[in-house]
């Protein structure tokens, strides 16, 4: 059962879920504010502003999508799938705003929608709708037939703008599709494994050769244990061998900036004024607010300029400089409570589709949440992940609002079947 007040008869409102929410986003536009705020500029005119208009416009968008019926969501992930393709092609050659050389946006004169975004949740819808009629079974190749072009084609259209950090998003949720549409971790495992050869088999150190090692010998374990088609289990053991030996080529795959980020992720003393400056300066903005900060809108680093991008992709840093280790760990709790929330809605249906879409979705919070805070706190790679709820912009503001809207639309009907 939903927990919340009746609205109604019918309608079971969950406030704990939609305070969290609100709670989330109020400390989002709390962020941005003191990262941003200018007596130079004009209200209208400020993030912070702005960033208002978005959530507030995106909560009326989640509040149209309560009353959505799910057959109808089901309806629409077909059609809504091939829209998001057209736009993922039309930024590709009419992109209205390129920034760091990457072509994301189309420039609307009001807004700049980045198609991307809209592309997340129109494959979650399709991907959802397609494994909750076909289950996959990794011995049965073909089951993975459709949904292989379902994925590859926003996946690569989207690595094409290149837009890296989005596409692993893509792979994220089919990756937990899979899982909830019938294969076992030992099954994901064997599907990852290439990847995992890859990284392993890159560095020449002996301690990553070993690993690799040892990741060559789990393979076989599980293959032996797995029982499946020679052929399949032949294909996976030469893959990883192959990917093994073919990690230079994967990396000379990547974009230049996406090598430096590489390099500075494992020194940034490399290139401290360069491509190591953010994440040194995050670290240190962090660190800098010790226990409980040092104030809001007192952040040395942010309000001198020295923290770059600070209302988008390091909005994390802000929060540790002025709020400190207790301000983080709030945020994280408010994190926690979100998704715990989020994922108790497959418990209320036995609708395959409900619980992919309810996964997923959390999926997509998730991935964006991990890889944002582990970016500033250098134990990635740094990405273009904004945080949810906290990071400034449109397009992905929306998003989080469809996908909130998604998850009270899915725990309503869910309810009311009941």
């Amino acid at each position: 059962m939903s927990s919340g007040k009746f609205l109604s008869h019918t309608f079971r409102f969950d406030g704990f879920f939609i305070g969290l929410v609100i709670a989330l986003m109020a400390c989002g536009i709390t962020l941005v504010y003191s990262a941003t705020v200018s007596d130079e500029i004009p209200v209208f005119d400020t993030f912070w502003f702005k960033q208002i208009t978005y959530f507030l416009f995106g909560l009326g968008i989640a509040g149209a999508l309560t009353f959505v019926r799910i057959d109808w969501l089901k309806r629409a992930a077909v059609p809504l799938y091939a829209v998001s393709l057209v736009l993922l092609v039309v930024v590709l050659f009419f992109a209205g705003d390129v920034v760091k050389g990457a072509g994301r946006w189309i420039d609307l004169g009001f807004f700049k929608l980045q198609p991307s975004e809209f592309a997340k949740i129109a494959y979650l819808l399709v991907i959802s709708y397609w494994l909750s009629r076909h289950p996959v079974n990794l011995a049965k190749v073909k089951t993975f037939v459709v949904p292989f072009f379902l994925f590859i084609v926003p996946f690569g259209l989207v690595l094409k703008q290149p837009d890296l950090s989005t596409a692993l998003v893509f792979i994220a949720v089919t990756m937990v599709g899979f899982f909830f549409a019938g294969l076992t971790v030992a099954d994901m495992f064997l599907i990852v494994s290439p990847v995992c050869s890859v990284l392993f088999s890159h560095s020449q150190s002996i301690e990553y050769q070993v690993l690799w090692g040892m990741l060559i010998c789990a393979v076989v374990v599980t293959l032996f244990r797995r029982h499946l088609p020679k052929i399949l289990s032949g294909f996976f053991l030469f893959t990883n061998i192959l990917a093994g030996y073919a990690s230079s080529m994967v990396w000379n795959m990547l974009e230049p900036h996406q090598q430096k980020r590489v390099n500075t992720f494992l020194d940034p003393m490399s290139d401290p004024l360069g491509d190591g400056y953010q994440v040194l300066q995050s670290m240190t903005a962090i660190g800098s607010g010790g226990l409980t900060g040092k104030g809001f809108g007192n952040g040395t680093q942010t309000n001198l300029a020295f923290l770059p991008e600070e209302h988008t992709d390091f909005i994390f840093s802000v929060l540790g400089e002025q709020f400190g280790f207790a301000g983080c760990a709030v945020v994280l709790v408010l994190y926690a409570l979100f998704l715990w929330r989020a994922t108790s809605i497959s418990k209320l249906t036995s609708d395959s589709f409900v619980t992919l879409m309810v996964m997923g979705a959390s999926t997509i919070f998730l991935f964006h949440i991990l890889v944002n805070i582990a970016m500033t706190i250098g134990l990635m790679p740094v990405t273009g992940l904004p945080l949810p709820f906290l990071s400034y912009g449109g397009s992905f503001a929306l998003t989080c609002s469809v996908l909130v809207g998604f998850l009270v639309c899915l725990r309503y009907q869910s309810s009311r079947r009941m």
